[in-house]
């Protein structure tokens, strides 16, 4: 009787303690990542350290336009609120129905100006003190705006005027220029 207790224990030790085990068993997600945008074969990326705005106001269309700045790395805006050094340059018109604000929501890459609608150039190698530079424009996708905290979300997937995917999220402030 007493081998029978003692087997008994050590089996149930066994499936206490291999039932027990961490739930690292769970399947591992990839992670989102922020502030870094795809493009080209999509191995090909860039990473974002800060944005900016404009006041909102009125445009050709019918849409109340709102300029975001997003900057690269090698990019900064001087004491006078202009844009000083080099590095990637991501410049977004979004065309809202209010003069009050930024507005959250999700915009067509288009380019009709009107509520609801957004354009996107991209450049690689912005130089500020360069009169040229050049740029590519994303011809369709979407871009989503949301708040997060103290700053906004701003997710973009599209396909470039090369026929390149491009898709990121910057996550962060959107400071406004006085």
């Amino acid at each position: 009787m007493k081998k029978i207790t003692v087997l008994l224990f050590m089996a149930i030790a066994v499936i206490i303690t291999s039932s027990c085990d961490s739930d690292d068993d769970l399947p591992v997600s990839q992670s989102i990542q922020v502030n870094t945008f795809c493009y080209g074969d999509q191995t090909t990326n860039f990473e974002t350290i800060g944005a900016f705005r404009e006041e909102p106001q009125l445009s050709g269309g019918t849409g109340v336009l709102t300029k975001v700045t997003v900057l690269g790395d090698g990019l900064q805006l001087n004491d006078m609120d202009e844009l000083e050094g080099s590095g990637v340059l991501m410049q977004i018109n979004f065309y809202g129905n209010s003069v009050d604000n930024f507005q959250t929501g999700l915009y067509q890459i288009v380019s009709t100006e009107e509520p609801a609608d957004a354009s996107l150039n991209y450049s690689l190698d912005y130089d500020s003190t360069s009169m040229l530079n050049a740029s590519v424009a994303l011809d369709s996708g979407f871009i989503r705006v949301e708040t997060y905290q103290t700053g906004y979300a701003i997710t973009v997937d599209g396909l470039d005027t090369n026929g390149d995917e491009f898709h990121g999220i910057y996550l962060g402030n959107v400071t406004l220029l006085q």
